[in-house]
């Protein structure tokens, strides 16, 4: 279980950037949530969320500590999140502590060309929050699968003090990303306006259970505090 924030990209030969916030929240079974907001000018404005999604995936990681592999179930780019190839070597910052680089191949955003990258990784660390498991650590992962009636397909990953949530509808896209902060849950990234109930994981869940939104039924498939 983990929270990851990216520290930068480098797309090979270039010089490396950051023009996104970046995190990815994993559940102890390895699932995952990856959101990448691109940054905006005022984001250091108390009113300001991050509007406007670079990428958004999520799916479950099947790699090593030295190779990583995660498999995309939902994906912000496409509605066949099978055909995105993510993996690459995982080893140490040559010269940073508690960084990781991540070197591999992958599609160019802009180019649409299959290109070397590198990207370097901290973790965060995980923070008990208030609610009803006060002062203690908690993940949840909560699945909206798709049916013969609806080919909706969403995901939300709770780790302590962070939520993320995707939801793809046909051609129509959401994410949110929310944060612990002064005492109350706020919403600190959106994009689009699908509903998405990250508030569920704050609340208290059992694994098994079922919670409707609309006319979405989304399963609690993990639960772990401790």
């Amino acid at each position: 279980m983990s929270i990851s924030q990216r520290l930068y990209i480098r797309w090979l030969p270039e010089e490396a950037s950051e023009p996104t916030s970046t995190h990815v929240l994993t559940t102890p079974t390895r699932h995952f949530v990856d959101l990448r907001f691109f940054l905006r000018s005022d984001a250091h404005s108390d009113a300001a969320k991050l509007l406007t999604i670079e990428w958004g995936f999520a799916g479950r990681s099947v790699g090593t500590a030295t190779h990583g592999k995660w498999i995309h179930e939902i994906s912000s780019r496409t509605e066949h999140p099978e055909d995105e190839s993510d993996e690459g070597d995982i080893f140490p910052h040559p010269t940073l502590p508690n960084i990781e680089l991540e070197r591999g191949q992958m599609r160019h955003p802009d180019s649409g060309k299959v290109i070397e990258y590198e990207e370097a990784w901290k973790a965060v660390p995980v923070l008990p929050v208030g609610g009803p498991y006060d002062a203690m650590h908690i993940s949840v992962r909560l699945e909206l699968r798709g049916d013969e009636i609806s080919d909706k397909r969403g995901a939300i990953v709770r780790v302590g003090q962070y939520c993320q949530g995707i939801l793809r509808d046909g051609a129509n896209v959401s994410a949110q990303r929310w944060l612990w902060s002064d005492g109350s849950w706020k919403r600190i990234a959106q994009f689009g306006d699908l509903d998405i109930p990250c508030d569920a994981t704050w609340e208290t869940v059992k694994e098994g259970e079922r919670i409707g939104r609309g006319d979405a039924l989304w399963d609690v498939m993990e639960v772990s505090v401790w």
